[in-house]
Parts: C-alpha cells; sequence; structure tokens
C-alpha cells in the first residue's frame, strides 16, 4: 500500500495554508471614501499619502507611483536617458520583465550568470560583461535573497554606470539599515498581486535624486512635468500651476495608478512590518532545520541581512540523497502532501518562454541590433542548473502560518526521503 500522497496514500497536511491577500475593515472603509469622494483617478490624497509613506518606509526622498512593475523598470532607464545600443546589465534568472525593459527602449540586455547559493547576480559575471558600451546594471533582489550590494555598487561606480534595483521581490529587507530600493539610483517595486505588498496590479519607483524623481513622474503621467514634488499639494490646487505650462517634459504615456489602489496601499502598508517578522521568524526556522536534513539546502544570507523579505520562499534540492530521484518529480509529491504548490525557480532567460524579443518586428529596427538582443546567444549554465536540477519555491503567504505549520513541510520533506522508492 502506497504511504506518499502522490501515490493515494495519506496526506501530511490537513487543513488549508493562510490565503492571500490579507483584506480587513481598513480596506473596505477606505474603497467606499475614496468612492464617494468622487476623486478616482491620480494625485489624490490617497495616493499624495501613500508616497510620503513609502519613501519613508524604503528611506529615499522621492517615492512615485505607476501602473506595475514592469513599466516601472523601462520608466527607470528612460529617466537615465538610456536607449537605442547602450547594453544593459541584467541577471539571466528573472521575471522576464527585468530584460523585457530593456528591448522595450531599444537597449541591449547582456544575460550574466548568478551565484549558485542565492540566485542573484554575480558580482565577478558582471565584471567579465562590461564594456565601452554598458551604461548601467540591474541587480534583482530575488524571493528571499540578495545580490553582493557593496561589492556591486563598487564596480558600478569604478566603472561609471547607473545601478537600478528591482526590488519587486522584497518590500521591507533591511540590509545593513537600509532597504532595497534605497541603494541604487533608482529602485522599482511591483505591488501585484501575488507580491508582499499589493494592490492588485501598480507599482512604485524610489529614488534619492530630485531630477530623476521629476522625470520619472513626467514619463508616468503622459510626459507633464510637476511643478513640484511636494506630494502635500492639495487638491483644489491641481489644474492651477500644478504642472508646468511650456508644454510636455518628456514623450510619453500613461501608467498611472489610480486613488483605489493607494487607498489599498495604505492599509497594505501599516500591515507589512507584522507580516515581514512571522515571515522571518518561520523562514529562519525552517532554515536551520533544513540544514540538519541532507539534500535540502537553504539560500545563503548574508550576515548584514537584519531582516529578510521573501516572494517565494525558497530552498535547493540535492537529489543524490534522494536516490536520484528527479527535483521535478520530488515538486510534485511535496505539493501532494501539502496541499501547497510547489514550483521551480524562474526559467533562464536564455530560453524562456516568455521571454521571447525576436517575435516582436518593432524590435527588428536592424540585422545587427535583432542579432544583439538574441537570448539565445547567452550562456547561463549556473542558472540553467538551478531551474532544471535544484529549485524548490512556494508562496510566501505559507510563512504567514504558526510555527508548527512549518513542521509539516519539514514532516513531507522526510517522509518523501523515507518512502523514495514508491517514486522510482
Amino acid at each position: 500500500m502506497s504511504k506518499l500522497a502522490i501515490n493515494g496514500g495519506k496526506s501530511i497536511r490537513k487543513k488549508s495554508w493562510p490565503k492571500w491577500p490579507i483584506v480587513g475593515k481598513e480596506e473596505l472603509d477606505l474603497i467606499s471614501e475614496v468612492t464617494s469622494s468622487g476623486v478616482w483617478s491620480y494625485n489624490g490624497p490617497k495616493e499624495k499619502e501613500f508616497r510620503r509613506k513609502f519613501a519613508d518606509y524604503i528611506g529615499t526622498k522621492y517615492a512615485v507611483c505607476a501602473a506595475n512593475g514592469t513599466v516601472t523598470l523601462q520608466m527607470a532607464l528612460e529617466a537615465l536617458d538610456i536607449g537605442y545600443g547602450d547594453e544593459i546589465i541584467v541577471p539571466g534568472l528573472t521575471w522576464q520583465a527585468t530584460a523585457s525593459c530593456c528591448v522595450d527602449v531599444n537597449a541591449i540586455p547582456v544575460l550574466v550568470d548568478i551565484e549558485e547559493d542565492s540566485w542573484c547576480i554575480d558580482p565577478v559575471k558582471i565584471k567579465e560583461a562590461i564594456t565601452s558600451k554598458t551604461k548601467a546594471i540591474i541587480i534583482v533582489h530575488l524571493y528571499g535573497s540578495n545580490p553582493k550590494i557593496n561589492e556591486i555598487i563598487k564596480i558600478a561606480k569604478e566603472n561609471n554606470l547607473y545601478l537600478i534595483e528591482d526590488a519587486a521581490h522584497q518590500h521591507g529587507t533591511i540590509i545593513n539599515g537600509k532597504k532595497p530600493g534605497s541603494f541604487g539610483d533608482i529602485g522599482s517595486f511591483s505591488f501585484q498581486q501575488s507580491k508582499g505588498l499589493t494592490s492588485g496590479e501598480g507599482g512604485a519607483l524610489t529614488t534619492n535624486r530630485k531630477d530623476f524623481a521629476e522625470k520619472l513622474d513626467a514619463l508616468r503621467n503622459c510626459g507633464r512635468k510637476p511643478v513640484s514634488l511636494n506630494i502635500n499639494i492639495k487638491e483644489e490646487e491641481k489644474g492651477k500651476g500644478y504642472y508646468k505650462e511650456e508644454g510636455n517634459f518628456v514623450h510619453s504615456g500613461n501608467y498611472r495608478i489610480t486613488e483605489f489602489q493607494a487607498a489599498i496601499l495604505l492599509c497594505q502598508l501599516q500591515r507589512l512590518d507584522e507580516q515581514l517578522k512571522k515571515k522571518e521568524e518561520n523562514a529562519i526556522y525552517l532554515n536551520k532545520k533544513f540544514k540538519e536534513i541532507d539534500g535540502i539546502i537553504p539560500m545563503r544570507r548574508d550576515k548584514e541581512t537584519q531582516l529578510q523579505a521573501y516572494f517565494n520562499f525558497a530552498f535547493r534540492y540535492g537529489k543524490k540523497y534522494f536516490k536520484n530521484l528527479h527535483v521535478s518529480k520530488f515538486r510534485e509529491a511535496l505539493s501532494a502532501e501539502l496541499g501547497l504548490d510547489i514550483e521551480p525557480c524562474y526559467e533562464p532567460l536564455n530560453n524562456c518562454q516568455l521571454y521571447r524579443p525576436l517575435t516582436k518586428k518593432r524590435y527588428n529596427i536592424n540585422p545587427e541590433y535583432f542579432k544583439k538582443i538574441n537570448p539565445l546567444k547567452f550562456s547561463l549554465p549556473v542558472c540553467e542548473n538551478a531551474y532544471r536540477n535544484e529549485s524548490i519555491t512556494f508562496h510566501h503567504s505559507a510563512l504567514l502560518a504558526e510555527k508548527e505549520d512549518m513542521n509539516d513541510i519539514l514532516d513531507a520533506i522526510d517522509k518523501i526521503k523515507e518512502n523514495v522508492d514508491e517514486l522510482l
């Protein structure tokens, strides 16, 4: 008789996991207030309040809201005057938007490999990829790990390169007293429903430079340049000198969020620190216990990390300790035991189903450019090994369960190891 749930046995997990997103009376009250106010679009009082609070939370002088965490990356590049032919160094393991934003401004994403123990961009590979055409580095604070930020800042300064942080996964991580989004020239965040801070869709950019903030504000708002970045400008002043009269600052489109999204974000931001604390406690507990299980390898946590936020919680799998059971079968078995979606990491961008720049005619500017943006030209062996052989991830909401619930994860792994012959 089979013992594993994937083969019809009884599962380890007997109850459901916490649902996401978490919604309370506060969201409903603020949404009702916005509905009654008639201020539904952009630059309303709720958006101004959120921009101020989010900038304070991240530790930057400015925050600009936008439609999503994809367009924020494109806006960051445009604000830095990056365009045709410029090279941007991008990690090979990330969501496709991190590279797509480059071709969207006709720049060239240069995909580089990652570090095995964090899945974040490898500083050694960054140095090897720099050429006279390199203009910026985009780093990604991926899942629950961080790149070697101090080394990368040094590389960027030594080579006169801009540093953009894709912090879509990590709202609130603390590294040496600072948070992602405050280390580089511009930080980019996503508020999509799966993220740790969410309004369903939405995004934000953070920066300490006023000139960048002005450009970003104009780019998200059809090119209109504000008279002031003071987000306390009264609503009745809008339309009366709020925007400069001398035409558009830049050519752009509408990438704004609504007052409804800002209202939800204000409520979600109030809950964030408490949620981060609980997730952190459970993640530390799991990682400590993982070290006692042969073949289950926690992701690297640098000593500088004081608090770690998560998008997906991730760890590495060593198949030789499970009689060479393939990682895909291990994921299926673990999912069946836990009633939880267990997934691999992102597909490497050199062969990713969702990153296919050569399928878009608008990128075919000329044969030379088209050749340079072909992702297949890049070799990413560490990325490919992580995706094909090692990666285990699950949604951060599971970390909002109680500590005893974490034991279900540990018990499920032990059960699979003890009964691995059923899967071979």
